[in-house]
């Protein structure tokens, strides 16, 4: 869903009805660290929960409430202002398609936006996850915002994690 992603970037904010589906899962401090992502980031974090209460539609036993707000606070590791929107377009068909030359050339030098852009990408999850741990989200929470982008392990990933990272990849 690129193109859903791309018109996120044009996005000056949520609907007023996305606004009202976050304030109904986010407490204080989890509004606090969502409104800290710009609405591109916003407005996928919205379609990763929407499609995971779908999913749950089918049967599964989890836990719908942590992940829906894992779902929405996943990226708060990618702070407003950081990536600009040409660096987030590139930066997005790197990881996918190039995920070692991201390691490659990620640095945390700000002296190259595009270079920064690719070392806040490579690690938002730890940091949204410190983020949120710091403003004492749930545990679980902090646990499924750090582990988003791990490789898949069937053996350690739980079913919450499992959907997080299946809806994450087709939102």
């Amino acid at each position: 869903m690129w193109w859903l992603r791309l018109g996120d970037l044009l996005r000056f904010r949520l609907p007023r009805h996305d606004q009202m589906f976050v304030k109904s899962y986010l407490n204080e401090a989890g509004l606090f660290l969502f409104n800290q992502m710009s609405v591109a980031d916003q407005a996928h974090s919205v379609r990763v929960a929407r499609y995971i209460i779908e999913e749950r539609a089918a049967g599964k036993d989890l836990n719908l409430d942590c992940l829906v707000q894992a779902a929405l606070l996943h990226d708060v590791g990618k702070v407003k202002g950081e990536i600009g929107r040409i660096n987030r377009i590139v930066v997005g068909i790197i990881r996918r398609f190039f995920p070692r030359k991201r390691d490659q050339w990620a640095r945390r030098d700000k002296t190259s936006a595009f270079r920064y852009a690719l070392y806040v990408d490579a690690i938002h999850p730890s940091r949204g996850g410190y983020m949120a741990e710091s403003m004492g989200i749930d545990p679980q929470v902090v646990t499924l915002i750090k582990k988003h982008h791990d490789p898949d392990s069937a053996a350690d990933d739980t079913l919450e994690l499992s959907l997080l990272k299946l809806a994450d990849a087709k939102s």
